[in-house]
């Protein structure tokens, strides 16, 4: 039986000046028996690991069990084996690199300075003319590690959380024998983001904020271009609802800014608010819904996914994607046209 999941933190630095975290237990640890600490390193560099023997938790001290590896990889992770009481031994495992980016977003992995950012999917419908793909990063320009309001595994520096990020959203026409891309919109931003410390455990509610200027085009000229640019506010709170669900609320207003030549309208079908919301349970199902629009010309749309994770199945770190789409202006070429789109698919960020 595997070991039970972990929550808290203190920091172990290498001689080699990698950085590695130990994560002991979240939520219910056993009273007895052998549970896993997750020694993460978050470095850029091969991390010495000097594993204590023993760790004190709430409920009581517990003895390393087995052997635990001497090094871990740049961006990597180790799993290391304690016994509360008498329980059978557990042998240390070491896997792929697999960590936390924020508080508010438990699943999202990272590899040095990039982190996934928005859903990635490879979606189709019912019409094969109407294939949808995105793909998104974001890039901390300095430091490694996120800024925080306050102390902790974080940084205080403001610049800590300063980000380039990259959205790219892609309609592709497969019923065509060359199979082109319909439209493909380019969201390049800089933001700056800050969280709080929070945990995913019931009544510690996680607090972020982020800010920036995102430019969004479909990279054509002439009547088919469509380009502008937003300087936009997002706050953000989530709940640990127990068993491993969270909730995240992330509410958003913006204000564009620079020309709009030849697109003036946009705004009409864009609108000037949003809401995000997003419920899921750690490799389990997830719900997230994305509103935005313009509330006094009552336009806008909604994109609601649904995906369950196929990791505690089959061991691929993938997601079954459903995605429901009602509203104007999902590709950007067609910002002033309803459409409702219903598509299926595999999801690799949630």
């Amino acid at each position: 039986m595997r070991p039970a999941a972990l929550v808290a933190a203190l920091i172990v630095t290498s001689p080699a000046a990698a950085e590695v975290r130990l994560v002991v237990p979240e939520a219910a640890a056993p009273r007895t028996g052998t549970f896993e600490v997750v020694f993460l390193n978050d470095g850029a560099a091969a991390a010495k690991l000097d594993a204590p023997r023993t760790i004190t938790v709430a409920e009581g001290e517990a003895t390393l069990e087995g052997v635990a590896p001497a090094e871990i990889a740049p961006g990597g992770f180790a799993r290391v084996s304690y016994r509360l009481a008498d329980a059978v031994a557990a042998q240390p495992q070491v896997g792929a690199a697999v960590s936390t980016a924020t508080p508010q977003e438990a699943e999202a992995t990272s590899l040095g300075r990039f982190e996934t950012y928005q859903p990635m999917y490879a979606l189709v419908g019912a019409n094969p003319s109407d294939a949808k793909l995105q793909l998104s990063f974001r890039y901390r320009l300095f430091g490694q590690k996120p800024r925080e309001f306050s102390t902790g595994d974080g940084s205080r520096e403001w610049r800590a959380g300063l980000y380039f990020g990259y959205t790219q959203r892609m309609f592709w026409d497969l019923s065509q024998e060359s199979i082109p891309m319909y439209d493909i919109t380019f969201s390049p931003e800089l933001f700056v983001r800050a969280v709080s410390p929070g945990s995913t455990s019931v009544g510690s509610p996680m607090l972020g904020i982020q800010a920036g200027v995102r430019h969004q085009s479909n990279g054509e000229d002439g009547a088919d271009s469509r380009s502008f640019n937003t300087l936009y506010v997002e706050p953000s709170v989530g709940f640990g609802l127990g068993n491993g669900w969270t909730l995240t609320a992330a509410p958003r207003i913006w204000a564009y800014v620079g020309s709009k030549e030849g697109n003036e309208r946009i705004a009409r079908y864009r609108g000037y608010t949003g809401l995000t919301l997003d419920l899921k349970q750690t490799d389990g199902l997830g719900i997230r819904a994305d509103i935005q629009g313009n509330i006094e010309g009552g336009r806008g749309s909604a994109e609601v996914d649904v995906s369950y994770s196929l990791r505690q199945w089959t061991g691929l770190n993938l997601y079954l994607y459903s995605q429901l789409y009602t509203g104007y202006g999902e590709a950007l070429i067609d910002y002033d046209e309803r459409s409702t789109r219903l598509r299926f698919g595999i999801g690799i960020v949630r």
